[in-house]
């Protein structure tokens, strides 16, 4: 990785804050740029609604249903990678969702392929599998996600519509 200071841990109840602010700075990305990789909500959420979400995080790691870690630069969270499992306490437990998302200035410098390798260390013992759907455009992604040993099994075409636009998502998976 590029940077030093760079810390990668276990998310906290006080990272709130942070990672809100970043999932709020993606909204201008996909507005200006529709073809831009992270599905989000058609409109940014209320703090209240993110308030609850989080606390979802929170007790689904406390329950060993998540795994989710932070990069820390500069004592601020510049992006996190979760890794939910599928349907807790069912026939598909031993699948998880992969996700991460990195600030746009933090991009291109190794922090989330060190993010990623890193959880994906964590889940180990803890899933089976991992899966994840990336936006057939967003070619960084599918790099580092090869790089990383997912494969690819599948497109679902019109995943994502924005902007009046579709776009195909990339089916991929890692056996760990």
């Amino acid at each position: 990785m590029k940077d030093s200071g760079v810390l990668i841990r276990k998310v906290r109840p006080s990272d709130f804050e942070d990672i809100v602010e970043t999932y709020f700075s993606f909204f201008p990305e996909a507005e200006a740029d529709p073809a831009f990789g992270l599905s989000l909500f058609r409109e940014r959420p209320s703090l209240e609604d993110e308030r609850k979400w989080f606390s979802g995080v929170l007790r689904e790691i406390a329950e060993g249903d998540q795994v989710k870690l932070v990069v820390e630069i500069g004592s601020h969270v510049v992006g996190s990678c979760d890794v939910r499992r599928v349907v807790p306490r069912s026939p598909l437990d031993h699948r998880g969702v992969f996700g991460i998302c990195v600030r746009k200035d933090f991009r291109g410098r190794g922090v989330g392929t060190a993010l990623a390798k890193a959880t994906i260390e964590k889940c180990k013992g803890k899933f089976e599998a991992l899966e994840l759907t990336v936006n057939s455009k967003n070619r960084m992604a599918i790099k580092l996600y090869k790089g990383l040993g997912f494969k690819r099994y599948g497109t679902l075409p019109g995943a994502l519509k924005r902007a009046g636009r579709y776009f195909d998502y990339e089916l991929m998976y890692l056996k760990l």
